[in-house]
């Protein structure tokens, strides 16, 4: 028996090369929601967590190329009110997503009740279900910057 006929095969579709903003801002988010996952379980185990970034870097002198790790410190989205309640905030850069009905706070009972919805979360944004917050957020944050372009 041959392997491809246990494999599931379909036609082939050119592959998109062009710059997709709305590809780049899920995946950003859900990267972002990952890292908070990973800092909620860190904190709730006594442990720090910081995203590993790997950079590329030349030596001048011996023109070799090596690999250097920068260590970022991750802020929590989340906190706990006077109450008692988790509230947690998704954000995009600097600006919080409006999620629904133009609310940006999610209103937990305990932090296991997050640790539950954030992969929830990360899927829905793969899934395309934050573009628009997403879009919404771009456009504000982009707006800033070019508005601060022209005060020079």
């Amino acid at each position: 028996m041959s392997v491809l006929n246990k494999l599931t095969l379909a036609e082939s579709e050119q592959r998109s090369k062009a710059y997709d903003p709305i590809r780049l801002r899920r995946k950003k988010l859900a990267a972002a929601l990952l890292d908070q996952l990973n800092l909620l379980n860190a904190s709730e185990a006594g442990e720090s967590y910081r995203r590993v970034r790997v950079q590329r870097k030349r030596d001048l002198e011996t023109d070799e190329v090596f690999d250097v790790e920068q260590h970022r410190r991750v802020s929590p989205w989340w906190w706990i009110d006077d109450d008692g309640a988790v509230r947690f905030s998704l954000r995009y850069g600097s600006a919080r997503l409006k999620v629904k009905d133009g609310k940006d706070v999610l209103v937990l009972g305990t932090t296991n009740e997050l640790r539950k919805v954030l992969p929830a979360l990360r899927q829905e944004t793969l899934a395309g279900g934050l573009d628009s917050a997403l879009a919404e957020a771009a456009g504000g944050l982009q707006q800033r910057f070019h508005g601060k372009k022209g005060k020079a």
